[in-house]
């Protein structure tokens, strides 16, 4: 305390000596000193104002070892492995029912039948037409038979003609004979001239009458060849009109279940150029595949037997897995948009999976295990700077300035508040370096990290 005092004492005494001194005017030459360190503090002030930014806000990430996988996002259907439309070759009225919506069925069950009335009525038709085709077989082949019995008896007496014709010939020259040797007249070679030419005469009838027989038998042939074809195209009715009155009973054409019924009883099917659909079978739902788009750009990193994940809007929390079985050649182009179909086959045991249903898909491209990871958050991550301008005064010194940006069109920004004007100068990349420009480094500016770009 007495220190304190006596130093107290010592300033009260020596104030006027002080007041006095301060009183006396600085030489011109102090003032210029004391004015130029001014502005330079003023100016180390203004710079670190300017040029250190505070110090950004971050947090902390850890590297650690992970799986890293690379998908491919894609949309597609589920549906059976194997669904097969049922319809019905014969038009009818649909006259019972035997399988309804999400009913298992086994191949070669009946599941519903059209009226057969029809159909029964059209091959009673077809078959009275053959039982006629028949009998006009069995009068065509007594035809053939009376046509040979005929030949028969013209030859027999175109036989009997000849020995009749060789009597008359005898006749005729011994007749000849005997009247030139002057024992018998010459009228009675007359006679047997007469004779013989009757023989013969009616040797060329007898003859005739083999020749229509012939043609009479023939006819008789050609017509019971005609009535065979004609029993054959009737049996080839009876067996369509038998086909279609089977037709009328419709049957499951493979086991599976019926996940469509398009017809009710009553209603009247016409199958003209194509079939009716009665119902849609769906041979094994605990086995299915989804039908996935896959774009152009990203089918080429799909390999055979590539894993995929998929979900369904009924279950949004659960997660489905398949693989790829098949990636179709087949391109579909909408709207300039070029894909290609994947066939995803899926296991569906508890049959939760629904044909019909939207997946949305995940396919894995490439697949990294247990390998070095840092977030993308880490990559990402820049200290928070205020936009800064060097500005190029006329001796060609930078000048860091603070600028507010506003609206970019990627080749100039507007500068909506800063210490610039229209016609200064700024810095920017060397030509030819524009990747990697030398920094310009300020006596005012500390050294800090560059952060990564």
């Amino acid at each position: 305390m007495a220190t304190n005092k006596q130093a107290l004492d010592w300033l009260i005494a020596d104030a006027p000596a002080e007041q006095a001194k301060a009183a006396r005017p600085l030489p011109p030459k102090t003032l210029a000193i004391l004015a130029a360190a001014g502005l330079a503090v003023a100016a180390v002030f203004t710079w670190h104002a300017y040029a250190t930014p505070s110090a950004p806000a971050f947090g902390t990430a850890t590297i650690q070892r992970a799986d890293i996988v690379k998908t491919i996002s894609a949309t597609g259907k589920l549906q059976a492995l194997t669904t097969v439309q049922v319809g019905t070759q014969v038009s009818g009225t649909v006259s019972a029912l035997y399988a309804d919506f999400n009913q298992e069925v086994k191949k070669g069950q009946v599941i519903a039948r059209l009226e057969p009335d029809q159909f029964q009525a059209q091959l009673t038709q077809a078959e009275a037409n053959q039982a006629s085709t028949q009998a006009a077989i069995v009068t065509a082949q007594n035809n053939v038979a009376t046509a040979d019995a005929s030949i028969a008896a013209a030859q027999a007496n175109l036989d009997r003609t000849k020995s009749v014709v060789d009597d008359a010939q005898n006749t005729y020259d011994l007749t000849q004979k005997l009247v030139a040797a002057k024992v018998s007249a010459a009228h009675d070679l007359e006679t047997a001239q007469a004779a013989l030419n009757q023989a013969v005469a009616q040797r060329q009838q007898a003859l005739a009458q083999v020749n229509q027989a012939k043609a009479q038998a023939s006819s008789a042939q050609s017509q019971l060849s005609q009535s065979k074809a004609q029993e054959l195209q009737a049996k080839a009715a009876v067996d369509f009109a038998a086909v279609n009155l089977q037709h009328a009973i419709i049957t499951a054409p493979i086991d599976g279940t019926v996940i469509s019924r398009n017809v009710d009883i009553g209603q009247t099917v016409a199958a003209s150029l194509q079939a009716p659909t009665l119902f849609v079978i769906a041979n094994d739902l605990a086995r299915m595949q989804v039908l996935a788009d896959i774009d152009e750009a990203d089918v080429g990193q799909l390999g055979p037997n590539a894993q995929v994940n998929f979900t369904v809007d009924a279950y949004p929390t659960e997660t489905f897995h398949g693989s790829i079985s098949q990636v179709r050649l087949s391109p579909n182009t909408v709207q300039n948009v070029t894909t290609y179909t994947a066939v995803i086959d899926v296991a569906n045991p508890d049959l939760k999976l629904k044909p019909g249903m939207t997946a949305n898909v995940s396919a894995v491209a490439v697949r990294r295990d247990h390998v070095l990871a840092v977030p993308n958050a880490a990559l990402r991550f820049r200290p928070a700077k205020t936009p800064l301008v060097w500005r190029v005064d006329d001796a060609n010194k930078l000048q860091p300035v603070r600028v507010k940006l506003g609206l970019s069109d990627g080749v100039q920004t507007e500068v909506v508040s800063g210490d610039v004007h229209e016609n200064d100068r700024l810095a920017i990349a060397a030509a030819g370096n524009a990747k990697k420009s030398p920094q310009t480094v300020s006596p005012f500016q500390p050294s800090r990290p560059v952060g990564r770009k």
